[in-house]
């Protein structure tokens, strides 16, 4: 059976949930204050991504 709408959404999610993790392990191991910066600011726009992407999940459950 083909994915429906909220079946994409929810792989996002899930690819999303995957490259936060990712990110809090690059900032374990950075060493350039630079080099955190940016990887702090790809979090916060992943995590920001993530919160858009649930609420969407969540919209088109309730639908």
């Amino acid at each position: 059976m083909p994915k429906n709408a909220r079946g994409y959404v929810q792989d996002s999610c899930t690819s999303l949930n995957e490259a936060v993790s990712c990110l809090q392990n690059a900032l374990n191991t950075v060493e350039k204050d630079q080099n955190r910066t940016q990887i702090e600011q790809s979090l916060q726009q992943v995590q920001q991504a993530l919160q858009t992407c649930s609420s969407t999940s969540n919209s088109l459950e309730a639908q």
